[in-house]
This record gives structure tokens, C-alpha cells and sequence, in this order.
């Protein structure tokens, strides 16, 4: 069961492995999506795929509303942690997602999801699209990063969710600059993780908090290897993280979890798929 408490959302039951959100069973019913092989079976822009999910970018309803489809088939986690019982990874991200709106991150709108457990096991998760919202890294492409004034707002957003995410003992752990989204919101900007299946949440052992410290610094160093060199520049990241420190109310002089992240990064970077960043170079020669 999704486990909704403390948050915006409700969820209902369908039957039959299904599972509607808030208000959105009206709207399901209208464009004919009301059993499970209705969902397996939508198709749209590809938006990615491998040999076991794809996702799909599709329009319904007569305003054609955009929205974005998760198919996984054999995805599932199974193990010590799961007291060895399968859980598809589609609810591991919806449950995320509770936990960060209950850290006050719930701009992410699902609307139905669904598991069918037997020799093939397949589920699905349909959430709506982020109006108004694009990438940090369509926008670090884009004529408005020339503004510097512009890039310090973007970056007080950025450490703000970061500080409302670790704070509440959360770790996004894929936190790369296509998976933090941004809106123009008044005169600030409002940022927003996506892509939630592999967080991790401080546990209750004693050595938890160490651990979730490491992740946390992981989720920094991946953010610094992505932002790309030298278009935002040595001088504004450490301003960038100077900022995430007062947002969390810790000590910017400690160096010891700024070196952590160095480290990480440092390790990290000498995979292919940083390189073209231009910063996984530069921390090979300090």
C-alpha cells in the first residue's frame, strides 16, 4: 500500500491491481482508461526504453493534457530489505514521492498505477506533466544562463530543494541536472526532483546517518560533474554551496563535507559519461 499520510494525495483502490489518484478517475473513465490492460497497452513518443521499461510521452482528453507512462515488465525488487517479496520498482517511486511531499516537494501529479504479479511481472506509473517546468539542463543551454543574475536565482532554487530534500533525511542519489526541473515562479524560481525510484531514506540504525550523509554528498557531486565548465564557473558553485549550507543551517567553514564531495566526485568523474561536462577534467588536476 502507498502510504499517503501527511500528504496532498489520495489514493483508491480499483481492483484487479489498479489504483486511481485524487480526482482523476472521472477523467480516466472519459478517455476510456478504466482496466489494467487499458494502461499496458497506451503507446506514445518515446521517450525512453531498455529491456525492461520503456516510457512514453502521450496527449488525452479533448485539451489533450501531456502526460508520461512507465511500463516496466520484470522490474522488481527482491531481497533482504523486501523480507524477500517482490515490490516493483514503480511503487518504490511512488512512495519516494510521498516522502518528499512530506519534506514539501509535491509538484509531481500521478494519476493512476497499477502492478499484475505472476510469470511476467508488469506495472505501470502515469503522472501528469510539470506545466511550465523544464530541465536545469535544457535551461543551463539555453540564452537566459548568459545572465549571471539569472544563474544566481536558479541557483538559490537548486539549493533550497536540496536542503528541503536532505534535511528531511532523503537522498536522490541520480541527481543530475536532467533530473532537477525548474519554473519561473513570480519573481523567483521554483525547483523540483524527478525521476524518484532510487532515493534513499535515512533509516533508523545507528550508523544511518553516516550513510545517508555519504548519499547526500553524492547527490552533490553528481549535480557539480553535470553543470558544465566553464560556463558556470569555480567561484559560482562554491557560492552554490555555500548557499545549500545556510539553507540546512550547517557550518559552510566545516570543509569535511566539501571535501567529501570533492572526493566523490573526483571518483566518479573518471567515468566516459562526465567528460563531456568539461568539470570531471578539472578536479583530475587539483
Amino acid at each position: 500500500m502507498i502510504d499517503t499520510c501527511g500528504t496532498r494525495y489520495e489514493i483508491k483502490e480499483k481492483g484487479d491491481g489498479l489504483w486511481f489518484f485524487n480526482e482523476w478517475e472521472q477523467f480516466l473513465r472519459s478517455v476510456g482508461l478504466q482496466e489494467f490492460d487499458d494502461f499496458i497497452h497506451l503507446s506514445g513518443t518515446v521517450m525512453d526504453r531498455n529491456r525492461r521499461s520503456v516510457v512514453y510521452r502521450l496527449e488525452l482528453g479533448v485539451e489533450k493534457t501531456v502526460f508520461y507512462i512507465k511500463i516496466h515488465k520484470n522490474y522488481v525488487k527482491k531481497g533482504l530489505a523486501t523480507f524477500f517479496r517482490k515490490v516493483p520498482y514503480n511503487k518504490i517511486e511512488l512512495n519516494n514521492m510521498m516522502h518528499y511531499a512530506r519534506a514539501g516537494l509535491d509538484e509531481l501529479e500521478p494519476v493512476a498505477w497499477g502492478w499484475r504479479s505472476g510469470q511476467e511481472d508488469v506495472s505501470f506509473l502515469i503522472l501528469k506533466e510539470l506545466d511550465g517546468y523544464i530541465s536545469l539542463k535544457e535551461w543551463l543551454e539555453s540564452p537566459q544562463c548568459s545572465s549571471a543574475r539569472k544563474r544566481k536565482k536558479v541557483a538559490a532554487a537548486v539549493a533550497r530543494m536540496l536542503a528541503m530534500m536532505h534535511g528531511n533525511g532523503l537522498a536522490h542519489i541520480d541527481l543530475f541536472t536532467w533530473h532537477i526541473f525548474l519554473k519561473q515562479d513570480g519573481d523567483g524560481i521554483t525547483a523540483h526532483p524527478i525521476d524518484l525510484e532510487r532515493t534513499k531514506a535515512q533509516g533508523r540504525f545507528p550508523w544511518s546517518q553516516w550513510l545517508i550523509r555519504r548519499k547526500q554528498a553524492n547527490d552533490l557531486a553528481v549535480l557539480h560533474l553535470t553543470v558544465p565548465w566553464p560556463q558556470v564557473n569555480f567561484a559560482e558553485r562554491m557560492r552554490f554551496y555555500h548557499m545549500y549550507c545556510r539553507e540546512r543551517g550547517i557550518d559552510g567553514k566545516d570543509r569535511s563535507f566539501l571535501k567529501l564531495v570533492v572526493a566523490i566526485a573526483r571518483h566518479r568523474g573518471r567515468k566516459r559519461k562526465f567528460k563531456v561536462y568539461g568539470v570531471a577534467g578539472q578536479l583530475t588536476q587539483r
